[in-house]
């Protein structure tokens, strides 16, 4: 979709998500996790998967092992909202909850303990993540930009999945094309400061202790800036782009929304921004909005 940008900047293009299944750009992720272990799998219903997330990840992977008859083990932020877990839970999942003031860090590490009972799908080292994002959400885009020639692809990280394997896709066809990063301000990529559980906007994140998710670091040379949005900034853009253009934006696309619209002013006239609306935002982030 197009968004409108301000007189004299550069146009930006937006690939909207939330109307997966499960309502974001994470079914994609899920999808393909999967795919990978169970192409060496004779019997679903014999595995037991053990994951981690910090955003929409957990839904599809509770529904796609539900509906397989596979065990699945969630490991979550305490400060999860309840009613997540909860619906997480009516879907057969087990919930692991860490403390906050560990960090996203922490909740991998937790992950990784609870591996020795079970497979880590882990999401930040799958080549599947990356594929997934390369050959479907990347190609998506590259099909749908038809004539249009993108310089700069803006997108929250998280994994780090979306940002490179769209980049990857979208370099394939054109070179000349760098990525953006988008981290909240609480905790940027690469931050030497130590996981914190201060509220972050959903989905994305450093991890802290100087540690750089794997897929960003093995494509710095493609990347071009990097941006932070804190959490209440984050949260007062879902409300201004609602007010602006009627669209319901998550808080990891009104960041990226709110990025892109910085770098096309940057570019100018000429020039073509392509940034991702992960999601349209949970119930949680619209009330913490007022919306």
């Amino acid at each position: 979709m197009e968004v409108p940008v301000p007189a004299g900047s550069a146009r930006v293009l937006a690939k909207a998500e939330w109307e997966n299944p499960c309502g974001s750009i994470k079914d994609r992720t899920a999808f393909a996790l999967l795919c990978e272990v169970l192409a060496d799998c004779d019997d679903p219903r014999g595995l037991h998967l053990v994951e981690y997330s910090g955003g929409n990840l957990a839904a599809p992977l509770s529904v796609l092992c539900g509906r397989l008859g596979v065990r699945l083990t969630l490991v979550l932020s305490e400060a999860t909202p309840g009613d997540y877990v909860d619906e997480l839970r009516s879907r057969g999942a087990a919930v692991d909850l860490v403390d906050r003031e560990e960090g996203f860090l922490g909740v991998m590490e937790r992950a990784r303990e609870l591996s020795g009972t079970g497979r880590l799908l882990y999401q930040h080292r799958s080549q599947a993540n990356l594929w997934m994002h390369r050959i479907s959400t990347g190609a998506e885009v590259v099909e749908q930009l038809g004539e249009a020639v993108p310089d700069r692809f803006v997108a929250s990280v998280g994994t780090g999945g979306t940002l490179v394997g769209v980049l990857s896709a979208l370099g394939e066809r054109h070179p000349g094309v760098r990525g953006v990063v988008v981290t909240p301000s609480e905790l940027p990529y690469g931050s030497d400061e130590p996981p914190n559980g201060r509220p972050k906007y959903a989905g994305s994140g450093g991890l802290g202790n100087g540690i750089r998710q794997p897929f960003v670091l093995g494509a710095v040379d493609r990347m071009d800036g990097y941006r932070t949005v804190s959490r209440p900034r984050a949260i007062s853009l879902m409300r201004q782009c609602l007010d602006e253009t009627g669209m319901r934006l998550g808080s990891s696309a009104a960041a990226n929304w709110r990025t892109a619209l910085d770098v096309a002013a940057e570019l100018g006239e000429g020039a073509t921004v392509v940034t991702v609306f992960p999601d349209a935002g949970s119930p949680s982030e619209w009330a913490e909005a007022g919306r």
